[in-house]
């Protein structure tokens, strides 16, 4: 964060002072949780779904905060000076807009329903092999982690790569009227969130608002390939590039190599390298290296980026477990990431048996049991040799995969983890492929580590015949 005053912050906030603050004193840094206070920090104090963030207030400016803000509603519970604001979290949106507005960085805005993390984390990459920059902590990409992110913008930053998502109508565009960026990435357009946008439609448009922010010196980076994204084009107020395997797509992979653990995509005759599990990735590392082309890096130097990229854990991670490979996508779950999975899982060249093991898809809304049928149906005619499911909805996926002609004897549906590993066990053989995918409520990684106890067992079992 730039440094500001504390009469500064407060001009910010449109705040009111309360009690005695030294208003000279300078802040450098924001935080809404005060076991992260820092000396020089301003905390924002929040509502939580427990307790809320005033009470931490005099522990905050005990730690080394400066001062604390908090919205009118709960001043009268705040003991210690405070600013006063109308809205704690409009504050904070301000606060990150001006820290934004400070800075001479390329702000890059990147949204998706599914691939827009990774797409930014290789986008960042890409940057950094030249640049100084700053990109989205972790899945910061809501009302409260937009405008943290901003604020990690300091002075020699280069680019902030913004990652911004959205589960209700509207929320879009009151973070791109945030992060207000010159660069406006979508990866894609699938059924997320249904619960909140209710329809397709409605996704679309929230995706959309992104490229409709853009000023006309502004360029909308378009996933081609996703006719849904392509259709925002005629939206966009500049320059449109885009991206994709298609003939249109202006930068186009025209050749995919696929190994177990890394891809190789080819544009205009240059390869690119990235350690990354799956085909559905092409479109990630089209971004990274449509965005690069763009600021005027070299093809070795984006390559050199890509190179330095490693997957976050639980997103389509392969992991050697004993005898078998076990893909650990359990950080999220949606209609397109599973379908995606699927393919990744059939994909792999080296593995005996492939095996499924899926939760719940959650934030679907009304047409929960309609897409968890439509999954099972898809499922019938894959070359998965068995599917093992839990969740509320697992008994929906097995009507569709029975429906659609896929074998009893390839499906399983179980009630708790326990019995799941206990299956596990008996059927998994050695060099088997395990793909673990479901949404991060149903705690998937939970089987993971039950593979990697089996695998321990195993191991034990067979030093001591």
């Amino acid at each position: 964060m730039y440094p500001l005053t504390v009469k500064h912050v407060c001009e910010v906030v449109d705040g009111t002072i309360c009690g005695n603050i030294k208003l000279a004193a300078i802040l450098d840094g924001c935080v809404i949780d005060s076991r992260q206070v820092q000396r020089g920090d301003v905390f924002v104090a929040l509502p939580g779904s427990q307790t809320h963030g005033v009470e931490y207030s005099a522990a905050a400016l005990r730690d080394g905060a400066d001062v604390v803000i908090v919205d009118e509603s709960a001043a009268h519970m705040c003991h210690t000076p405070h600013i006063k604001v109308a809205d704690a979290q409009v504050a904070l949106a301000q606060l990150g807009w001006h820290n934004r507005q400070a800075s001479d960085a390329l702000v890059i805005a990147v949204t998706g329903s599914v691939g827009k993390t990774t797409a930014r984390r290789m986008i960042a990459a890409t940057l950094e092999s030249v640049h100084t920059g700053i990109q989205s902590p972790r899945n910061f990409n809501n009302h409260l982690g937009v405008p943290l992110s901003l604020l990690e913008l300091q002075s020699g930053d280069e680019f902030a790569v913004i990652e911004v998502g959205s589960s209700a109508p509207g929320e879009v565009e009151m973070l791109a009227s945030v992060v207000r960026p010159e660069f406006s990435v979508v990866t894609s357009v699938s059924p997320a969130h249904l619960d909140g946008l209710k329809s397709l439609q409605a996704v679309q448009q929230e995706k959309q608002a992104l490229v409709t922010s853009l000023s006309r010196d502004g360029i909308a980076f378009l996933n081609v390939d996703d006719p849904l994204v392509a259709e925002m084009a005629t939206s966009a107020p500049g320059r449109v590039v885009t991206f994709g395997t298609a003939e249109t797509a202006e930068v186009r992979a025209t050749a995919v190599d696929m190994t177990d653990n890394a891809l190789v995509v080819t544009v205009d005759g240059d390869q690119y390298t990235v350690r990354v599990c799956g085909r559905h990735n092409v479109t990630n590392v089209l971004a990274a290296i449509a965005v690069g082309l763009e600021v005027g890096l070299a093809p070795e130097q984006i390559n050199a980026g890509l190179s330095t990229y490693e997957p976050e854990p639980g997103r389509c991670c392969p992991l050697q477990i004993g005898s078998w490979t076990v893909i650990d996508d359990t950080y999220n779950s949606s209609p397109a990431s599973v379908t995606a999975a699927v393919r990744t899982a059939e994909e792999f060249r080296h593995c005996r048996h492939r095996v499924l093991v899926l939760n719940d898809m959650m934030g679907l809304g009304e047409q929960s049991a309609d897409q968890h049928y439509g999954m099972g149906a898809a499922l019938a005619s894959s070359k998965l040799d068995h599917i093992a499911l839990m969740g509320d909805f697992a008994g929906d996926v097995v009507e569709g995969f029975l429906a659609c002609g896929g074998a009893l004897n390839r499906i399983s549906c179980f009630a708790n983890p326990a019995l799941l590993a206990t299956m596990l066990d008996c059927l998994l053989c050695d060099n088997d492929l395990v793909l673990v995918k479901g949404s991060r409520a149903t705690r998937m990684e939970q089987v993971v580590e039950s593979l990697r106890r089996l695998a321990c067992t195993d191991v034990a079992d067979r030093r001591a015949a």
